[in-house]
């Protein structure tokens, strides 16, 4: 049996620990297209923050275990010195939700897991547009991908201040 429910604070090393198998970082292009997905490498202090500012972030937990989870905010609780996620303001400036994260276990026996975690967002938020930020440099084809495959479209690029490019995917 699965639940889907809210993050909380002991949610924090299991969460750390499953986004760190899919980070992005030192691989070359061929093994990123295999094995990343995710380009923020949040330490586990961020993740406690999250939990206590992110209104959209949600785990999907079977059998005692985290197999999958969603960090996401509506736009009001973007953070001042975060100019990417800014950037969807002047490009949508009515209110949306923004995808932090997303991400399943890998070799989780649930299939699915992220789609379910999408639905549930867009249950919490009716209405909302939906926009995330995808690194572009080295191209995340996974992450491009499975947004492509959950409804999203790509809206436009920007240099982040680290010096890649993102490209924003949004739904509505």
């Amino acid at each position: 049996m699965s639940e889907i429910r809210a993050a909380i604070s002991e949610d924090v090393a299991p969460v750390h620990s499953l986004a760190e198998d899919w980070v992005l970082q030192d691989l070359s292009p061929s093994e990123a297209a295999e094995k990343g997905f995710l380009v923020s490498n949040f330490t586990p202090a961020e993740y406690r923050c999250f939990v206590q500012v992110a209104n959209g972030f949600f785990v999907l937990e079977s059998d005692g275990r985290i197999e999958a989870f969603i960090l996401a905010y509506t736009d009001d609780r973007i953070c001042p010195n975060d100019s990417v996620s800014l950037s969807i303001r002047d490009f949508h400036p009515g209110p949306f939700l923004l995808i932090k994260q997303i991400c399943a276990r890998r070799g989780s026996p649930l299939r699915g897991s992220a789609g379910r975690l999408y639905e549930h967002a867009t249950r919490a938020f009716p209405g909302l547009a939906q926009y995330a930020a995808v690194v572009l440099e080295p191209e995340n084809t996974r992450s491009i991908h499975f947004h492509e495959h959950h409804g999203f479209h790509k809206c436009y690029e920007i240099q982040a201040p680290d010096g890649r490019i993102r490209g924003i995917w949004g739904r509505d």
